[in-house]
């Protein structure tokens, strides 16, 4: 007999979906999928086409493309190209989707749950109500970020009437869901006050494939290989992930140009993304000699090779961007897996973890003198480095590791399937 799992199929919309260009993300949706499909689901995923390095979507003129990676069914669909800044444009990829993603709808099977992963709920108020009762199917939405906050914190629209209906469409996309998929504890208040009731939330938190993002202590051996030079002697600092404005490169920059006069201490950018060309800018306006910038790499394994290559990793978000509805980088958990210290420039939800953890340094946003004591402090003492990167590595592995996503994503869907 087969397991009540087995007989269950779960179909995801996510409009970026790993693999893709680096600076789109879309890691957490493979995350979820991957756990989903490991704990015996069938699972199919909705997604658009990946990008290339050249910001081409790699369609090749197809309308609809169907694959497999590792147990999951993937169906593409075309979308509009994110390939320039701004968040209008990005706006407009998401919009795009959520008409596109219906083109999807004849090549799915039998579906028990409709996922709703990416974009925000306003979004996917359209394709989550028309997939979920075509397919006959009860939906979940996930909130990564509370919405309509986040969109009135940032101040995307002053125009009252859009606010008011943005408002409208999330508050409805979350009465509609059967059930909501909180990315942290945090956001259940903020979901509830907008009437919708404690028990129809469940909080189901980020998680790292802690076999793949561990510890490696022959990386560094590989460092010229990697695109890095000999790193016997050097100490390293990290920034891995998108190259996304809501960071802040500035500081980042202008703390390795503070601590040019340590000749051992490096500076590394691996990504991609909307901040690449400012990034650039900022490079040759500084003139520095201590930054390495890499191009982006999809691999998880890969991925752990740079991690491990590096003795501290930095997280640092803009001032403007640290707000009550903006959560957790997934990238912190990356760095902590693989056994590194992090020096965030936060508030809120990481400045918290970072004390739960003792993994790191937590400093406010916007401070690149402060961010450079933190580097030095950290290259004088190097065993509290060390020390620091042990903690976070234990505190990823029991809060925050495949194992624990998968029972708790268990525990939501038999909440719901009887």
């Amino acid at each position: 007999m087969k397991k009540k799992s087995e007989s269950l199929h779960i179909c995801i919309l996510a409009c970026v979906f790993w693999p893709i260009y680096p600076g789109q993300g879309g890691r957490q949706a493979y995350v979820l999928a991957e756990t989903l499909a490991r704990a015996g689901y069938s699972v199919s995923v909705v997604t658009t086409f990946p990008l290339d390095f050249d910001n081409k979507m790699s369609s090749k003129h197809r309308l609809i493309a169907r694959e497999n990676l590792n147990g999951v069914e993937i169906i593409r669909v075309p979308a509009l190209l994110p390939t320039r800044s701004g968040i209008w444009r990005k706006l407009m990829f998401y919009l795009s989707f959520a008409f596109t993603s219906l083109l999807a709808l004849p090549f799915i099977r039998k579906t028990n749950l409709v996922l709703g992963l990416d974009p925000a709920a306003p979004y996917l108020l359209l394709p989550s109500f028309l997939f979920s009762h075509i397919l006959r199917a009860k939906y979940i939405v996930r909130v990564t970020d509370l919405w309509p906050d986040v969109f009135f914190d940032f101040e995307v629209a002053k125009s009252k009437f859009v606010r008011k209906i943005v408002s409208l469409l999330t508050i409805t996309a979350y009465k509609k869901a059967n059930h909501i998929m909180a990315f942290t504890p945090n956001i259940k208040p903020g979901i509830m006050k907008y009437g919708i009731p404690e028990e129809k939330i469940s909080a189901i938190e980020i998680a790292v494939d802690t076999s793949v993002f561990r510890p490696i202590s022959e990386a560094r051996k590989e460092s010229t290989v990697l695109g890095l030079p000999n790193l016997e002697s050097k100490f390293v600092v990290l920034y891995s992930g998108a190259f996304a404005l809501t960071y802040d490169f500035d500081a980042f920059l202008e703390a390795a140009k503070r601590l040019e006069g340590l000749s051992d201490v490096l500076f590394v950018l691996l990504g991609d993304g909307d901040a690449k060309v400012h990034i650039l800018e900022k490079l040759d306006e500084l003139k520095l000699k201590n930054v390495i910038l890499l191009p982006p790499v999809t691999e998880g394994e890969l991925v752990a090779k740079y991690i491990n290559c590096s003795d501290v990793c930095v997280v640092p978000l803009k001032p403007e961007m640290v707000t009550s509805t903006i959560t957790r980088p997934s990238k912190t958990f990356e760095f902590w897996a693989c056994g590194k210290s992090v020096i965030s420039c936060s508030e809120g939800e990481l400045m918290t973890l970072m004390k739960e953890s003792q993994a790191g340094i937590a400093l406010k946003p916007g401070e690149p003198e402060a961010l450079a004591k933190a580097i030095k402090f950290l290259y004088l003492n190097r065993e509290v480095a060390e020390d620091m990167g042990g903690k976070g590595r234990e505190f990823v592995v029991n809060r925050f590791s495949y194992d624990v996503l998968e029972t708790n994503l268990k525990e939501m869907i038999g909440l719901l399937i009887h």
